[in-house]
C-alpha cells in the first residue's frame, strides 16, 4: 500500500511538472484583439509561442553588509558630590514645577470665579508669568 502511495504522489508532480509547458498559441480574434493559450479556438488560425520560462527571473541585490555600531562612548564617572548635587537640582526643579502648576490652578479659579475688569491686565500678566515658569520648570 505505502509504494503504491508514494508511486501515486511521483507520477502527480511529473505530470504538474509538464502541465506548464513553455509553448503557448497565439492567435487574433474576428475583432482583431489577440489572444494567448494553451489551444486556439475551432477555426482560429493560430501561432505557437515559446516562452523564455528565465524572462522574468531577475537576480536578487546583493545583500548590504553589516557593519555593527561603534559603541557609544560612556559619561566619564561622576563623584558622588556631582551626583548628590544633580539630585538635589532635580528635586528643587519638580517642586518649583509643582508649586507653580498650583499657583496657576489656584489663578485659573479665581478667574473662573470671576473678576473686575480693571483687574483683567493683571491677572493674564500673572497668568502668562505662570505659564513661563512651567514651561521652564516642568518640560
Amino acid at each position: 500500500m505505502p509504494a503504491r502511495i508514494h508511486s501515486t504522489v511521483l507520477l502527480t508532480l511529473l505530470l504538474a511538472g509538464t502541465a506548464h509547458a513553455a509553448t503557448f498559441q497565439r492567435w487574433t480574434d474576428a475583432e482583431g484583439r489577440i489572444h494567448y493559450g494553451d489551444a486556439a479556438p475551432a477555426g482560429a488560425t493560430a501561432e505557437e509561442v515559446e516562452i523564455d520560462p528565465d524572462h522574468n527571473v531577475h537576480e536578487a541585490p546583493p545583500v548590504p553588509r553589516f557593519t555593527p555600531a561603534a559603541p557609544k562612548k560612556r559619561p566619564p564617572p561622576r563623584s558622588d558630590a556631582a551626583a548628590q548635587r544633580e539630585t538635589r537640582e532635580r528635586r528643587e526643579r519638580a517642586e518649583k514645577c509643582a508649586d507653580y502648576q498650583e499657583k496657576f490652578e489656584h489663578l485659573r479659579a479665581r478667574m473662573r470665579a470671576g473678576y473686575k475688569a480693571s483687574e483683567y491686565n493683571r491677572l493674564m500678566e500673572q497668568e502668562e508669568t505662570l505659564r513661563r515658569k512651567i514651561k521652564t520648570y516642568c518640560d
